[in-house]
């Protein structure tokens, strides 16, 4: 398989705009082998994982590692937790969808520094649609920025989950298309006014990167118990998994919580 060779960015001292242009880099690479990826099924490690995983994460980890940063990733673990910036990569979140062709699977970065997020890049591997944000300069979609939907009532939100629920409680349509990172930032440009995440919970590198959009937009992201979202890297456990919710509106975040 060709690999299209892109330079590292130096980003020891990270700035957001050298994050989001490696971050840039890598996903163009990724999508590049991807685009002639013959084989989609599943690989020989973790469950679960499969050869688009693993592609992706040989292509993104080694760069990230170059550019001086940590790295958490799903595929490869953790290195470098003591370094000053890490980045939390999911390579391919969706690949279920990926490997059954539907276009919802995505790379999502989060760049951390002293346990909190600054930067973040969510990257529809399908379709090119792009997220980003940067600590307290708000979130934005191809170049433009995004805000929440600010629906309040559940009886006239769409909410997309995670894992279904087992009975129906008041929301006006709903969806499930199986990447959380998407889903996530699709609350943060009002497309959906929730989600929920129904499931066994979620890992970190599954939602880093489309918390800090989310919160960026304007929606209100915690877990299941109304915990802000927490990166504290060095207590990290990799079994670790949290119920999330996000809305676009606090009365909405609160309603869903109490229901």
């Amino acid at each position: 398989m060709r690999v299209l060779k892109v330079s590292s960015v130096n980003v020891l001292g990270m700035e957001a705009s050298s994050f989001f242009e490696l971050s840039e880099q890598i996903s163009d690479e990724i999508m590049f082998n991807l685009s002639s990826l013959k084989n989609w099924g599943a690989a020989d490690g973790h469950p679960g994982q499969y050869r688009h995983d693993v592609i992706a994460d040989e292509i993104a980890t080694p760069q990230l590692i170059a550019a001086g940063l940590g790295v958490v990733s799903e595929e490869s673990g953790p290195t470098g937790l003591d370094k000053s910036f890490v980045a939390i990569i999911d390579p391919i979140d969706g690949s279920t969808n990926a490997n059954l062709g539907l276009p919802w699977y995505a790379l999502s970065l989060c760049l951390v520094h002293k346990d909190e997020a600054i930067a973040s890049f969510v990257k529809n591997l399908a379709t090119g649609e792009t997220f980003i944000a940067e600590l307290g300069s708000g979130a934005e979609k191809d170049g433009h920025k995004i805000v929440v939907s600010g629906v309040t009532d559940i009886e006239n939100s769409i909410l997309v989950f995670n894992d279904l629920p087992k009975e129906h409680f008041g929301w006006k349509q709903y969806r499930a298309l199986g990447s959380a990172a998407l889903d996530l930032c699709k609350v943060a440009d009002g497309s959906f006014d929730g989600f929920v995440d129904m499931g066994e919970g979620l890992a970190l590198w599954d939602y880093a990167g489309a918390a800090l959009i989310c919160r960026e937009a304007g929606a209100k992201i915690t877990d299941s118990e109304s915990n802000p979202i927490s990166y504290e890297l060095t207590r990290m456990r990799r079994t670790q998994r949290r119920q999330l919710v996000c809305a676009g509106s606090d009365e909405l975040h609160n309603t869903i919580l109490s229901l």
